[in-house]
């Protein structure tokens, strides 16, 4: 293990969920995970970093993990979604582009280098 580790004890990060992520997502969740406020918060950083519809030129942006909702003020002129549930993505207004990916299953991003001119992801630990 590596020594960044030990001090946390055995089984610290092991799931407690062992099943495919894809069962556990099949059904959609079209919930908030945060509260009014942190939407708002999440949405000014996501302004202040230039990666919105207010942007001085079109960014294309990739949401990982994403649902139903992404946190723009100002949707990007390109936002693709990445997560788990299609019916999820389907109902993300904001959305461009949706993919459904497990990334748990596959590491690798199911896109060329340098499509994207930002990356965001709100929510989810990964």
């Amino acid at each position: 293990m590596d020594d960044r580790y030990t001090a946390f004890p055995p089984g610290f990060f092991a799931r407690t969920d062992g099943g495919a992520d894809d069962d556990f997502y099949g059904t959609p969740r079209l919930v908030t995970h945060i509260d009014e406020g942190a939407i708002v918060a999440v949405g000014a950083t996501y302004a202040a970093l230039a990666l919105d519809g207010a942007a001085a030129e079109p960014v294309h942006v990739l949401d990982l993990m994403s649902s139903w909702i992404s946190h723009f003020q100002s949707p990007p002129a390109q936002l693709t979604v990445l997560g788990l549930n299609e019916a999820e993505l389907a109902r993300n207004e904001a959305a461009t582009h949706r993919v459904v990916h497990d990334l748990n299953a596959d590491t690798v991003l199911p896109f060329d280098d340098a499509t994207f001119d930002g990356a965001v992801c709100c929510v989810s630990v990964d």
